[in-house]
C-alpha cells in the first residue's frame, strides 16, 4: 500500500505523464517502492526570514464573497483580543470615576480625570465637554508618543487644541494619557520615551538620561499582560467611563489619534462595536509598521497588519488621514485607499471610507484637524456647528492652567503599587481559566472556543482540505525496511517540513509519528538498523514509524542574534517554538491525510515533548500522545519562560487546556516528569471527564506501545 501523499502526487495525470515524470526524476517503480528519488523541486522554507515595522510586506486576499469576509473579520477581532492578553475577557469592576478642578473657558469646560481600569490601576486625562445638557455624541483622543503626550500644543499638532474644537462643536472628549505619559505613573512606557512635563504651557525641568526601565514583567506576559494590550484595556475602560456620563448619548462614540494614537484607535476599532466613525491619523500602511513597544504586543502583527484591522472595521464609517512626507501613509490616495474601498465595497457602504491627504510630514495638524472635524459632523453629528478652530501654540491652552491631574506626583489612596497590580492581573486571570477548564468539555473539542484560542496564541493552524503539498525525495529499501522521504509544505504558506517513514513490507496497521532532536540521530541507518531499538518491536506490531524534520528537530533553527537584530521580533514573526509546533501540525495532517483510518500515535521526545503535546492540541485525531516532559515542571511559570516563553499561554490554559483537549480525543501518556510537577489536578479532571486514559510514569516503556484507536 502507498501512502495517499504519494498517490496525490501521480493522481490526476495521465500514465503518459506519470511516466515522462518519473523519467524526468529518474526514478523506477518496482513492487511499490520509489527507488532513489531525487527531489523533484526545491522546497525554499522562507521561516527564517524575518519582519519587523521596517521591514515589513504583507499579502492581504480581498475575499470574494462577504459571507467569507465576515468569518476573517471575527477571527481578526479575537486574535487583537487574545494577543492583547483580553481574551477571556477581564472583568469590568467599578470605575469609581473622579471628575474635578473643572475650569470653564469659551463655550466649553475641561476637568481632570482619574478612573479604574482594573482595581487600583489609574487611568488618567482630561475631560472637555460642551455647554448645555446634552445627550452629546462622545470622542475618544488617545495621544500619540508626543513630547509632551496629552498635553502637547505644538506645530504638528494641539491635542488641547483639538479637543476644546471638538467640545465647542457639541461633542463629549476625553483625552486619556497613555501608560508612563504625564499623570500615568504607575508603570513605564519604555526607556527611551518622554516623561517630560508641561505646566501651562511651561516646560518642566526633565533629565532624559536618567535611567527609566521598560514595561518588561516576563512572567506577566505568560498572562497576556502588555503595554499594548493594557493600553486597549483603558481605551474600552475608557468608552465604559464616557457612557456612563449622563450628557452623552453612548450610541454615537468616535475616536482619532494620531501615530500611536492612531494604533491605539485602531486596536480599539478592531474589538469595541461602539465605535461608531473613527479617524486614524498617520499610522495605517502596506510597507511600514507602527514602531513602539505598545504597538508591537507578542503575537499581533504575525498573519496581520494594519490595513486589514482597518478593513474590519466596515461599514462602520472610517477616515484615513494621510500626509505626503509621512513614511506610513505617503501612498494612501494610490495603495491603501483603493485597497481598502474593496472591502468596504463587500458592505456596498463604498461613502463609508474617506482620506484626506494633505501637504505634510507626520502630523496631526490644523489641516488634519478639519478634515476630522467634517468627517465627524458628517457621520457622527450632523448638528455640529461649523467653528473657528484653536491654532497650534494657542495661548488659549495655556490660558486654562496646569490640566496635569497629579502635578505632584502623589497617587490617591485607591492606587496600587504596579507589583500589587501585576499580582492582581495574574491571580484574575488565574481564577478565569480555572474555571474555564472545570468546565471546559464543549470548549476543547475540536472546534470549540478555548481550543481555537490556544491554537491563536501558537499561531498555528491545520491544513484544510487539499491544503498540503508533496515532493517525493527518497524511497529505497535498507536492510529489512522501506524508507521514504518527503518534502510537504501548506498551500499558501511558506513552510516546509520533512516527513520520514521507515516500515515492513506489508500494509502498516497503525501509524507512530516521533518528533525528537537532530542529534538523536538519523530514524534508520544505511545499513537498516533504527535510531530507538525498541523501534523494532513497534514495526514488528504493524506501525509505520514517521518522523517529522524541520523546527520540530533543530534541523532549522532561527539564530538568536538574527532574532534580536529585529525590532519586537515576537510581534511580526513565529519563534524557534512556534515554528516547531507547525511543524508538528503539518506532519499530523500529512499522516493523516495518507492513513486516515489507521490508529495514529505521536511521541516527542527530550525537548520536543512540550511542541509535539500542543501540535497536538491543534491538529486533533491523535489516538495515544507520549509527551517527554524532559525533566520539567510545566506548572511552573518560571519553567514556562524558560520552556515555552509565549506571550498569552497562560491565560488560554496553556499546556493543562492540551493535555484535557487531548483526553477528550485519546489516550495520553506523560513521563519525565521534574520532581516538583503535581499531576494531581490533571489526575482529578481526567477522572471527571471520565474518557481518554491518562497515565503519569517516570519512564515509558515503548516496547509496549500498541495499535489503539481513541475514544
Amino acid at each position: 500500500m502507498q501512502p495517499r501523499s504519494l498517490q496525490r502526487i501521480l493522481a490526476g495525470m495521465g500514465n503518459g505523464a506519470a511516466a515522462l515524470l518519473c523519467g524526468w526524476l529518474g526514478c523506477w517503480v518496482c513492487g511499490g517502492v520509489l527507488a532513489a528519488t531525487p527531489v523533484a523541486e526545491e522546497r525554499q522554507d522562507n521561516r527564517g526570514t524575518l519582519r519587523d515595522a521596517d521591514h515589513f510586506s504583507v499579502e492581504i486576499e480581498v475575499p470574494e464573497s462577504l459571507e467569507t469576509w465576515k468569518a476573517r473579520r471575527e477571527q481578526l477581532r479575537r486574535k487583537v483580543e487574545i494577543d492583547a492578553g483580553l481574551w477571556p475577557p477581564p472583568e469590568r469592576t467599578p470605575l469609581n470615576a473622579r471628575i474635578f478642578d473643572e475650569v470653564q473657558g469659551r463655550g466649553f469646560s475641561v476637568a481632570k480625570v482619574y478612573f479604574e481600569s482594573l482595581p487600583g490601576f489609574l487611568v488618567t486625562g482630561n475631560l472637555y465637554r460642551p455647554v448645555g445638557t446634552g445627550p452629546f455624541p462622545a470622542v475618544l483622543t488617545p495621544h500619540g508618543h508626543w513630547k509632551y503626550g496629552r498635553l502637547q500644543n505644538g506645530e504638528a499638532g494641539s491635542i488641547p487644541g483639538r479637543c476644546i474644537d471638538l467640545a465647542r462643536q457639541g461633542y463629549v472628549v476625553f483625552s486619556l494619557d497613555m501608560i508612563g505619559y504625564n499623570d500615568s505613573l504607575q508603570f513605564p512606557h519604555d526607556w527611551n520615551k518622554s516623561r517630560a512635563q508641561l505646566r501651562a504651557g511651561k516646560p518642566l525641568p526633565y533629565e532624559p538620561r536618567i535611567h527609566r526601565g521598560d514595561f518588561d514583567f516576563p512572567q506577566a506576559r505568560l498572562y497576556g499582560l502588555s503595554l499594548g494590550g493594557l493600553q486597549l484595556w483603558n481605551s474600552i475602560r475608557s468608552l465604559d467611563f464616557l457612557q456612563q456620563l449622563p450628557e452623552v448619548d453612548g450610541t454615537r462614540i468616535g475616536v482619532t489619534g494620531a501615530s500611536g494614537g492612531a494604533t491605539q484607535s485602531l486596536l480599539l476599532m478592531a474589538v469595541d462595536d461602539r465605535v461608531k466613525t473613527a479617524a486614524p491619523v498617520n499610522i495605517i500602511g502596506l510597507a511600514k509598521h507602527p514602531g513602539c513597544l505598545c504597538e508591537n504586543f507578542s503575537g499581533l502583527w504575525i498573519d496581520a497588519s494594519t490595513v486589514e484591522l482597518a478593513a474590519a472595521f466596515a461599514p462602520r464609517s472610517l477616515l484615513l488621514v494621510s500626509a505626503t512626507r509621512d513614511p506610513w501613509t505617503n501612498r494612501t490616495p494610490e495603495v491603501e485607499f483603493p485597497f481598502l474601498q474593496r472591502f468596504f465595497r463587500l458592505w456596498g457602504a463604498e461613502a463609508a471610507l474617506g482620506n484626506a491627504h494633505v501637504d505634510a510630514e507626520h502630523n496631526y495638524n490644523l489641516e488634519s484637524r478639519l478634515a476630522v472635524y467634517a468627517w465627524f459632523r458628517r457621520h457622527l453629528n450632523p448638528a455640529a456647528p461649523v467653528v473657528e478652530p484653536v491654532p497650534e501654540g494657542s495661548p488659549e491652552v495655556d490660558a486654562l492652567g496646569d490640566l496635569r491631574v497629579f502635578p505632584d506626583h502623589v497617587l490617591p489612596e485607591n492606587a496600587k503599587h504596579w507589583r500589587e497590580i501585576i499580582a492582581d492581573w495574574i491571580a484574575a486571570s488565574e481564577r478565569t481559566i480555572a474555571g474555564l477548564l472545570q468546565r471546559a468539555e464543549d470548549s476543547l473539542r475540536p472546534g470549540g472556543e478555548l481550543r481555537n484560542a490556544l491554537a491563536m496564541v501558537l499561531k498555528a493552524e491545520a491544513p484544510g482540505p487539499d491544503g498540503l503539498l508533496y515532493t517525493a525525495n527518497l524511497e529505497e529499501r535498507r536492510g529489512e525496511l522501506v524508507y521514504v522521504s518527503e518534502s510537504i509544505g501548506r498551500r499558501g504558506a511558506d513552510d516546509w517540513i520533512e516527513l520520514e517513514s521507515i516500515r515492513r513490507d506489508e500494509d502498516p496497521a497503525a501509524a507512530l509519528l516521533l518528533c525528537y532532536p537532530e542529534d538523536r540521530g538519523e530514524i534508520l541507518g544505511g545499513s537498516g538498523e533504527p535510531v530507538f531499538p525498541w523501534l523494532k518491536t513497534v514495526l514488528g506490531r504493524g506501525f509505520q514509524v514517521f518522523r517529522v524534520r524541520g523546527y520540530a528537530s533543530g534541523r532549522l533553527r532561527i539564530p538568536l542574534r538574527t532574532w534580536e537584530s529585529f525590532s519586537w521580533p515576537d510581534a511580526y514573526n513565529r519563534s524557534n517554538l512556534l515554528n516547531a509546533v507547525q511543524d508538528v501540525v503539518t506532519a499530523l495532517a500529512a499522516v493523516r491525510d495518507a492513513y486516515p483510518e489507521l490508529p495514529l500515535t505521536l511521541a516527542g521526545l527530550d525537548e520536543c515533548g512540550l511542541p509535539a503535546a500542543l501540535g497536538a492540541a491543534v491538529a486533533g485525531g491523535v489516538d495515544q500522545l507520549v509527551v517527554d516532559l524532559d525533566g520539567s515542571d510545566p506548572g511552573y511559570d518560571g519553567e514556562l519562560l524558560q520552556r515555552l516563553p509565549v506571550g498569552s499561554i497562560r491565560r488560554v490554559g496553556d499546556l493543562r487546556a492540551a493535555f484535557l483537549a487531548q483526553l477528550l480525543e485519546g489516550d495520553l501518556y506523560l513521563w519525565g516528569a521534574g520532581s516538583t510537577f503535581d499531576p494531581g489536578w490533571l489526575q482529578g479532571r481526567a477522572a471527571a471527564l471520565g474518557k481518554g486514559r491518562l497515565e503519569v510514569t517516570a519512564e515509558f516503556n515503548f516496547e509496549g506501545l500498541l495499535p489503539q484507536r481513541g475514544r
